[in-house]
This record gives C-alpha cells, sequence and structure tokens, in this order.
C-alpha cells in the first residue's frame, strides 16, 4: 500500500512525536487522532511507513534508548531504566532486552555486544520515506583548535567502544560534557568503505597538551580553514548534514573541498540529551 504525500508528512510527524515522548502512554487510538486517521487505516500507513507495526516501533526505541543508558549513564539502576522503557518489572525489561540485544541489561552494561545492538538498529534498520530538504548553509572561517583524540580504526559498529574509552578518559582528566567543544573527524565514508577501513578520531578541544594516558589520547590539530558549515538536529546516527553539503550543495555552490577531512561539532552532549534534541553542526573544509 502506497501512502498518500499528506499522509508521509503527517506520518514523519507522528514518528517525532513518539520519539519526543516515550514516557508517555503511545496508544494507537492517540497516535491514529493526531494524524487524523482511522485505527485501522493508521495502523496499515504506519506499517508500510516503518516496516513495523506501532508496538514494535516504540518498543525498539525505548529499549534503544535503554541500552544507551546502561552504558553511558551508568548511576541510574537497572530497575529506573526498565522503569522508563515502559516495563513495571525487571523481569519483564530482561526478557525483552536479551531478545533484542541477545544479552541481559546487566551483561551489556559491562560489556556491550554492540555488533548485534548495531544491526538491531542500523542494518536492520527501519528506514523511513523522508524527503531530504534544503538546508542553511554558511561559509565561515574555522579557527585554529588544539584538541585531544582518540583514534577509532575498524567498523562503525565499534565505535561506540571508542566512544566508551574516550568517555573514561575525559572523566579522569576532568573534562566533563560541559567542558571543551566535542568533536568528531571523519576521514572515510561508513556508505563507501569496507568495515575495517572506516575511521574516525573522537575529539575535544583542549588548552594544553596530552600527557601519556592509558586510553592512547594523543594531542592533533584541526587546522584553520574555510568551510561550509550546516546544522543538523536529531539522531546522530544519520547525519543528513554531511550529505547535503557533499552531493547537493557542493555541486552547485562554485567551490572546491579542501584538503582536511569532513567534521562534525556536536553540540550537545552527555548522557541527558535526548536523541531527538541533538545538534551537530557539520563543517566542509573548502580550498581558499
Amino acid at each position: 500500500m502506497k501512502t498518500s504525500e499528506s499522509s508521509v508528512h503527517s506520518l514523519e510527524g507522528i514518528v517525532g512525536f513518539i520519539l519526543g515522548n516515550l514516557d508517555e502512554a503511545l496508544t494507537i487510538d492517540k497516535l491514529s487522532q493526531r494524524c487524523l486517521l482511522s485505527k485501522y487505516h493508521f495502523h496499515r500507513q504506519f506499517r508500510a511507513y516503518t516496516g513495523v507495526n506501532v508496538g514494535r516501533f516504540v518498543q525498539l526505541a525505548r529499549l534503544k534508548r535503554a541500552s544507551l543508558q546502561l552504558v553511558f549513564n551508568r548511576q541510574r539502576r537497572i530497575t529506573d531504566i526498565a522503569m522508563d522503557a515502559g516495563f513495571d518489572f525487571p523481569e519483564s525489561f530482561t526478557r525483552a532486552f536479551r531478545r533484542v540485544y541477545g544479552q541481559s541489561p546487566t551483561q551489556f552494561m559491562r560489556k556491550p555486544d554492540w555488533q548485534t545492538w548495531w544491526k538491531t538498529h542500523h542494518e536492520n534498520k527501519i528506514h523511513l520515506k523522508k524527503e531530504r530538504n534544503a538546508m542553511q548553509v554558511d561559509i565561515i572561517d574555522f579557527p585554529e583548535t588544539l584538541v585531544a583524540a582518540l583514534e577509532h580504526h575498524g567498523p562503525e559498529s565499534e565505535s561506540y567502544n571508542s566512544s566508551m574509552k574516550f568517555i573514561e578518559w575525559r572523566k579522569e582528566n576532568g573534562m566533563p560534557p560541559t567542558k571543551g567543544n566535542t568533536y568528531g573527524i571523519h576521514y572515510t565514508d561508513p556508505k563507501n568503505t569496507f568495515p575495517e577501513d572506516f575511521r574516525l578520531d573522537l575529539c575535544v578541544s583542549v588548552d594544553k597538551e596530552v600527557g601519556e594516558n592509558p586510553q592512547g589520547v594523543v594531542n592533533k590539530t584541526i587546522p584553520a580553514c574555510r568551510c561550509a558549515v550546516a546544522r543538523h538536529t536529531g539522531s546522530r546516527e544519520h547525519v543528513s548534514a554531511a550529505d547535503f553539503l557533499i552531493y547537493e550543495w557542493l555541486p552547485g555552490s562554485g567551490e572546491e573541498m579542501g584538503d582536511f577531512p569532513l567534521f562534525f561539532h556536536y553540540v550537545n552532549v552527555g548522557p541527558g540529551v535526548r536523541e531527538q534534541d541533538m545538534i551537530t553542526d557539520v563543517y566542509l573544509s573548502l580550498k581558499n
């Protein structure tokens, strides 16, 4: 069944509503009323749009949030995370979590199987039929910036292990999410790269040299350069501004790509930032 253009826009909005209100009771009655559709038509169109039914979509979104809280917000109790995910009993949460990720919440917290997690939310991810909208692009002079960097080489699915290591270094060196600007330097595009060749630097701006450390964090410099910058709001799993800059804006801009790799400024970071509220500025270096 094909959805009409107006239905697509309504369903795109309802998906955003779901992701922004995971703590609420998200019933078909409530959601179909927001789309001005009968429950029957809403159910069919939602499944055609996302590939799964509403209940499955909501559960996967809640379990994804819970899985990241287990790893990156460890001061929270598992029972509280379970309640936030919509489970009244920890046992029910554990069963659902294990069915999706192949590990119990405790096992995932201690040693997450990111490969299975990645397949769940990426390789088999829900493909939404979003239309690409034009983005505002500004050309700025980016200042030379000293950063502390952790190099990640290998499958993108394993970059979460590198993130855990980088967060460990930040905590040990008094660099909370509110201190310094957090960057990702993308040397390769995972869509056009063999997994073993994927390269990414996780960085934070610093004002002094980094000492020896067990995590392997080193000093690097983002050079001063002219850049085109576009802002992406929402999940960082697919930052649409990157594709927009390279494949849509650049060809008609009269500009040429510079020598420095594409890099992202993660404007707001930390365990308290909701996925739909994330802000990422994407910088494309340009030739002078």
